[in-house]
């Protein structure tokens, strides 16, 4: 079964992309966390298919987490999105700069997280079940 891993510091962000993604494919397994400081050790047990980072988080941001992740050899493949209520060219480009294989915009509203889930799930979920 494939794991998507969903970090964000918001339990509604963390909600809304879940539920979205579930909508498309209800077989996926998903993990929840509320910020990055488990990361490391989590993906050491369990390697998800996919991970959605949040970049603003306190304590330890999106880009803090996606380096932890990059740094280890064997998630070099790991698709890695982040997300950010940010349009801002500027941290699309430092995600791309820090390894991300994608950059999504949070909706401004609850029903635009169907748009978000079916884009995530097209891009980076379809078609890959194991």
């Amino acid at each position: 079964m494939d794991k998507v891993l969903i970090i964000d510091d918001s339990d509604f962000d963390r909600k809304m992309i879940k539920k979205a993604i579930a909508f498309k494919d209800d077989s996926l397994e998903f993990t929840e966390l509320s910020s990055g400081k488990s990361v490391a050790a989590l993906i050491a047990l369990e390697t998800p298919k996919i991970a959605i980072i949040d970049i603003r988080m306190p304590g330890m941001d999106g880009f803090e987490v996606l380096d932890v992740i990059r740094s280890n050899p064997d998630l070099c493949d790991l698709p890695v999105l982040m997300v950010s209520g940010s349009e801002q060219p500027e941290d699309r480009e430092m995600a791309t700069a820090h390894g991300a294989s994608g950059y999504f915009v949070k909706p401004p509203s609850a029903a635009d997280y169907f748009s978000l889930g079916r884009d995530i799930y097209d891009q980076y979920l379809c078609g890959t079940s194991s």
